[in-house]
């Protein structure tokens, strides 16, 4: 029975740490704000993605930055809402979009990983900084002789068009920026 109790213990304490509540000083300064102005960039020591050279370009990295523009543009702008004109500037550190084959066979993942600064569109000053906001798409993969197959070509259909893979990175990225914009 006591084992009992201090496991119970134990569960509530550790799902109270879990419970994390927004700095109050961060909320506030993000409500004063509204996106105006959105800028993607690459960091000099940007980690490639790549099974041998991870400095090597990804090919696939133009078509994401250009993606990711244009997604976070037509979804971020104006948001939070805010009188003061912010500029978001997004500045990727890690890229790793996996190549079609590499998808469709293996079932690859794919991530992008960044830095997020909102700040004050006229004077230039920091009002919020997220150090490391992320955006995934998970491969499919299967068990199995019937299962590898199935997955293979869910995988073939969602790689389907020529930037497939960046919009999903870029919904995703977005839709962890917006989270973090619109925090109450």
């Amino acid at each position: 029975m006591r084992i009992v109790r201090v496991l119970a213990l134990l569960l509530l304490a550790a799902t109270l740490a879990s419970c994390v509540t927004a700095d109050p000083r961060l909320v506030s300064a993000l409500k004063k704000t509204s996106v105006s102005q959105i800028r993607v960039e690459t960091a000099p020591d940007i980690t490639m993605g790549g099974f041998f050279d991870r400095t090597k370009p990804d090919p696939q990295l133009p078509a994401v930055v250009r993606t990711l523009q244009s997604t976070m543009a037509r979804e971020l702008t104006g948001l939070p809402g805010g009188p003061v004109k912010g500029r978001l500037i997004v500045t990727l550190h890690r890229v790793d979009v996996s190549s079609k084959a590499g998808r469709v066979i293996a079932g690859n993942d794919s991530y992008i990983q960044g830095t997020v600064r909102l700040e004050d569109a006229k004077t230039g000053q920091l009002i919020a900084e997220a150090q490391s906001i992320r955006g995934e798409d998970k491969g499919v993969r299967g068990d199995g002789e019937i299962g590898i197959v199935i997955a293979m070509a869910i995988n073939a259909a969602q790689s389907q068009g020529e930037d497939a893979l960046a919009q999903r990175l870029s919904n995703s990225f977005t839709r962890n920026v917006k989270t973090w914009l619109t925090q109450k």
